[in-house]
């Protein structure tokens, strides 16, 4: 496997030819020198890339957790449909996002910190304290169930600290009371990222979590108790 580098409106492009399989260690090395050099937005081009195999996978998922820690981005590029199918496999065809074109990969950067700020505006976000109840999604009739604490809360999502974290893309059902009420809030998230201990020693070990499928009555809820706290805080200082 080789691969070459170039940079295009902030977005580092990484050309890869040959395998991806378990003597690609290369691939984890050069994100590792991007992340570190703050260089945060990164496309893996697939376009002449031969094979990836099982191991490669476990490549691919390295490179991407390292980034998503450090608060990248990686997106994909030019995956053949073979690749595509053993994501699905493996789960992971929603964790990463796959482009057909390098314009539209490139210009997704954008939109990105786009919706994000427009997120943050719509969804304050509140430090907090919850007992929170998780456990995967699954078939399993009575799948293993964790408690952690919540530390911060929006509409958006929510951060979990525990040493139980799950992978990144794994899609959780939450259980949590909101103070002043006593009714069990539940909800559907997936694990959007896993705290770094170097970065946040504060917050390790934890994950963040974004909720999906929220109820417009639960986010409204949430909503309100934010809004609340926040101004209850904001008259107090």
């Amino acid at each position: 496997m080789s691969i070459r580098i170039r940079e295009q409106d902030d977005i580092n492009i990484l050309d890869i030819d040959g395998r991806i399989d378990i003597n690609s260690s290369e691939l984890i090395e050069m994100v590792g020198w991007l992340v570190n050099s703050g260089k945060l937005s990164i496309i893996f081009n697939f376009e002449n890339v031969d094979v990836v195999d099982y191991n490669g996978l476990s490549i691919l998922a390295i490179a991407y957790k390292n980034i998503i820690n450090h608060n990248g981005k990686l997106k994909l590029l030019n995956v053949p449909i073979s690749v595509v199918e053993m994501l699905k496999v493996v789960k992971l065809d929603s964790v990463f996002e796959i482009y057909s074109d390098e314009e539209t990969a490139i210009s997704s950067f954008t939109e990105s910190e786009v919706q994000k700020m427009h997120l943050r505006r719509k969804f304050p976000r509140l430090d907090i304290h919850l007992n929170v109840k998780y456990q995967m999604v699954s078939d399993n009739r009575n799948p293993k169930s964790f408690n952690g604490n919540v530390l911060n809360i929006s509409a958006a999502g929510l951060y979990i600290y525990t040493k139980h974290t799950l992978p990144v893309g794994t899609l959780l059902d939450l259980h949590f009371v909101m103070p002043d009420s006593a009714a069990v809030l539940d909800a559907t998230g997936r694990v959007s990222w896993l705290a770094d201990k170097e970065l946040q020693p504060h917050a390790y070990p934890g994950m963040g979590v974004s909720f999906s499928h929220l109820t417009m009555e639960k986010e409204r809820a949430i909503v309100d108790f934010i809004d609340k706290n926040v101004s209850h805080r904001a008259d107090q200082s």
